[in-house]
């Protein structure tokens, strides 16, 4: 793995001076990042797919490392998340049947539609605001009249 050129300096104190990283704080820092990149990149069913064909899912040092990943699901570290699909797909990776299904193609694309209808359907409700909707609902009911010539 190449060291990742987006690690930004730390920044600069009251007085203007910048301090200095040690070593292993630098190595800590890009450890992180690229471990979150990585655990983000299991969100994507075609990433997941390309893993299959190459073969990671049979090697018992990546399994391993997925179980190592479980990590990010604490409160200090699930905050940096962005995809949080990334967390169900490491929990599904964990059974062999779905390891084995990343290797069809009309599975994956299953997946990739059925995230996309989620993501068109989403969206966040108050809680206050979804307990009057579907009094809200009910009142916007229009009454037709089947007699009517209008109709």
């Amino acid at each position: 793995m190449q060291p990742l050129p987006t690690v930004l300096p730390p920044p600069a104190l009251p007085d203007g001076t910048v301090p200095t990283r040690t070593r292993e704080r630098q190595a800590n820092l890009e450890r992180f990042q690229a471990e979150l990149e990585f655990v983000q990149c299991l969100a994507n069913p075609l990433y997941l797919h390309e893993l299959h064909v190459q073969k990671y899912f049979e090697d018992p040092a990546f399994l391993e490392y997925l179980k190592y990943l479980e990590y990010w699901r604490k409160p200090e570290y699930v905050r940096f998340i962005v995809y949080p699909t990334c967390l169900v797909y490491l929990t599904l990776l964990k059974e062999k049947g779905f390891r084995d299904a990343m290797s069809d193609l009309g599975y994956v694309h299953t997946l990739i539609q059925k995230a996309n209808r989620h993501h068109e359907t989403w969206r966040a409700v108050p809680v206050a605001a979804a307990k009057e909707e579907p009094q809200l609902e009910k009142e916007k009911e229009v009454q037709v009249d089947v007699h009517s010539p209008d109709a």
